[in-house]
């Protein structure tokens, strides 16, 4: 792919992280993320174009609203920026194919249920039951649905047991079904083989960052951490790198074997 098209996806992600940013504070509200168009949150003043140009309108407006002067979010360039390097990055690994547009899907979805566990601690169901759907279609086309529909199937069983594993353990609420679902989504789009590393992974870095938050926050076992963006990153990573990571996993064992 010339890099003239990265870069035409690069803007459009930049575009698309903005929308994801819509995404973030309405679905929690229950609000359309179509209608009204973009306004202040906090003043409800309506945006007008000039000062919703992604990244852009941010640094003009020094990060405040032109109305009521209210502090903006970095969540919303960060996000717009996000988007953006990587829908690039995307399209230059994938050029133009069936992949891309699953890879694109998938990071976009993964951004705003992360942005949303972050922020609200829920992954929700219109999310992840899109997801499912659309990655059980996009596998059918790549000609793996039957991994697929058992990834999903396996996904949200593995975390349902060890929610019902550490709740009989302990008597307390460990993951959340928004976790299951989403591990149901990433088994969509990838199939049951790409489960083991993600919970792996998501396991061992959340438990690191887990570890750290409790010694901050000084609540000790009961502090409330969002698992869905370990799950994410661990799912975008083996979307991406997953053969070279299988490969090398193989090979590590085979000279050891």
């Amino acid at each position: 792919m010339g890099m003239e098209l990265v870069i035409l996806f690069g803007i459009v992600g930049l575009i698309v992280g903005s929308f994801a940013n819509v995404c973030v504070h309405r679905i929690p509200l229950h609000e359309s993320i179509a209608f009204p168009g973009s306004h202040c949150p906090h003043c409800d003043h309506p945006i007008a174009m000039y000062d919703n140009i992604p990244l852009l309108s941010w640094l003009i407006l020094k990060g405040k609203c032109r109305h009521c002067a209210h502090s903006i979010s970095w969540r919303y360039p960060l996000m717009e920026l996000a988007m953006g390097l990587g829908s690039a990055g995307l399209a230059y690994h994938y050029g133009i194919s069936l992949v891309l547009l699953a890879a694109l899907t998938l990071f976009f979805l993964l951004w705003v249920l992360s942005a949303i566990d972050m922020e609200t601690y829920l992954l929700p169901n219109v999310l992840t039951y899109q997801g499912i759907a659309i990655g059980l279609i996009f596998s059918y086309w790549q000609g793996d649905w039957q991994s697929s529909l058992i990834g999903v199937v396996a996904g949200y069983g593995v975390f349902w047991l060890v929610a019902k594993l550490f709740l009989m353990l302990t008597g307390r609420e460990g993951l959340g079904a928004g976790d299951f679902k989403l591990l149901a989504m990433l088994g969509a789009f990838m199939g049951w083989q790409a489960l083991p590393f993600i919970v792996l992974a998501s396991s061992i870095v959340g438990t690191i960052v887990g570890l750290i938050f409790i010694v901050l926050a000084k609540r000790g076992l009961r502090t409330e951490i969002p698992f869905g963006p370990y799950l994410a990153a661990a799912g975008m990573i083996w979307f991406v790198w997953g053969d070279i990571i299988l490969d090398w996993y193989l090979q590590f064992a085979g000279i050891n074997g």
